[in-house]
């Protein structure tokens, strides 16, 4: 049984040590906490017994697993030091990418908690004359909805540390799970193969070969799979709550180096630097507003909502990319904006593209389906698709938006992707993005012929180099 515990200063992702990791929520009442004024007593000793119950099932587990050492956040991270919290904050990945096993206390209130067994029956049945047993838990595994349902699977910067530990143990009501590169398994049930398993859980085996133990394959990402995975992981980690909208690229920040190595992308304002011009078209799944840490529009990191992204393919692209970004922003934290500096801190940030443009009026109506955006010019037309349209923030009715086709898809009709932009209230020479929408466009002849696409965007309105903030 576990008596005594200290604080070990030794940096892990410096530390060949081995040791586990806890993900928890801090719930309503704050934790016990590392703070300057504690530093010192701590690396002598933390008496057991001041220890919150899941901090102690979880020291208690990792001596079991027959290890000395566990990192948890509040414990190992000064919470009065914003320079010590914001560096700590930026090594997650590594932390948690290096630990031995990751333990999530998926209910506030600690790891084990008194109850039944998992339910659980057993099943015989007879085929072509032979009889078989099977048991039935009628426990939800840990993957997917299920792991997004709990308390701790809600939580922001527990998404990245998921994903990145090789290893995970799941204690709540429902008993213990548990998932790692290759399998996911709990109490009752026979092992599945990662490869059935959905959210977090999913991309475990993807991220293994970037630990610095060397546990799991040199593997790299190969194209195709690193341009699906980044938009996956981004639409997963934003259905998460976070305490503090600050937060929004740091709680991930972790995964995205590791994704950057694995993959040898770079990522500049939450989008793949080689994709941006694809990847603009993410949605916002509701006009939340701004999240006020100096993002760009054109990034999701400036949306306050969960969002939605995928990339276009580049034989569908009608928009160009003029100027990238400064690569100075794949440096950036958004974490906090000085007030003083947020009237002029968008216009280090802009990018410029080539494409056609064309005003609407916007006009709301019920639900997310408007009519704003249907137009007749020449021969041809185009109509807003129901539930097509996606506002980054809030408009008012007889607000002036352009729109830039921005890619298309061939299906029964021509589906046109607009990015929907307003001049900014910083300098009229700049544009911000307020949302994306797609519509259906008739009269044009054989779309995927150049010529007849081409006729249409120059009825659509005339090209026009943007500068996007």
């Amino acid at each position: 049984m576990c008596d005594k515990s200290h604080l070990n200063n030794t940096p892990p992702a410096e530390s060949r040590l081995a040791y586990c990791t806890l993900s928890h929520r801090w719930g309503q009442g704050q934790p016990l906490k590392l703070t300057r004024d504690l530093y010192e007593s701590f690396q002598q000793d933390i008496p057991f017994e001041d220890l919150p119950k899941t901090f102690a099932d979880a020291a208690q587990i990792t001596l079991n697993l027959g290890i000395s050492y566990l990192w948890i956040d509040s414990l190992c991270i000064c919470q009065d030091d914003h320079d010590d919290w914001l560096a700590e904050s930026m090594e997650m990945g590594d932390i948690y990418a290096n630990g031995i096993c990751n333990i999530a206390a998926l209910e506030p209130g600690g790891c084990y908690f008194d109850g039944p067994t998992p339910a659980a029956k057993a099943l015989y049945f007879t085929t072509r004359g032979k009889h078989y047993l099977t048991i039935k838990s009628n426990k939800p595994s840990p993957v997917g909805e299920w792991l997004r349902k709990t308390p701790l699977g809600k939580r922001g910067w527990v998404f990245q540390e998921i994903v990145l530990s090789p290893r995970t143990l799941f204690y709540g009501v429902d008993g213990i799970s548990w998932s790692c590169i290759e399998e996911v398994a709990d109490e009752v049930r026979s092992m599945r193969h990662v490869a059935y398993s959905e959210g977090a859980t999913a991309y475990k085996s993807a991220f293994a070969n970037c630990r610095t133990r060397g546990i799991g394959t040199s593997r790299k990402m190969d194209t195709g799979e690193s341009y699906r995975i980044w938009p996956e992981l981004v639409s997963e980690y934003t259905d998460t709550v976070l305490t503090y909208d600050s937060d929004k690229w740091l709680a991930i920040s972790g995964l995205a180096g590791r994704y950057m190595r694995v993959s040898d992308r770079r990522i500049v304002a939450g989008l793949d630097e080689d994709r941006l011009l694809e990847e603009l078209v993410w949605w916002s799944k509701s006009p939340a507003g701004r999240v006020m840490n100096g993002a760009p529009t054109w990034s999701w990191l400036s949306c306050r909502s969960s969002i939605g992204m995928y990339a276009a393919k580049q034989d569908e692209m009608l928009a160009t990319m003029i100027t990238l970004p400064d690569k100075q922003l794949a440096a950036i934290t958004w974490h906090t904006v000085p007030s003083s500096s947020l009237s002029t801190q968008p216009k280090l940030y802009p990018i410029r593209i080539s494409g056609h443009v064309r005003p609407f009026c916007y006009t709301a109506q019920e639900g997310p389906f408007n009519e704003s955006f249907d137009a007749k010019f020449q021969t041809y037309s185009i109509e807003a698709e129901d539930k097509r349209i996606w506002l980054d923030v809030p408009l008012e009715d007889g607000t002036t938006v352009w729109g830039i086709p921005h890619s298309w898809m061939l299906a029964f009709d021509p589906r046109l992707t607009m990015i929907l932009i307003v001049p900014s209230d910083f300098d009229q020479d700049f544009w911000e993005r307020v949302g994306v929408c797609t519509v259906l466009v008739y009269n044009v002849g054989k779309w995927d012929d150049p010529r007849d696409r081409e006729s249409f965007l120059l009825a659509f309105g005339p090209v026009k180099e943007l500068t996007i903030i």
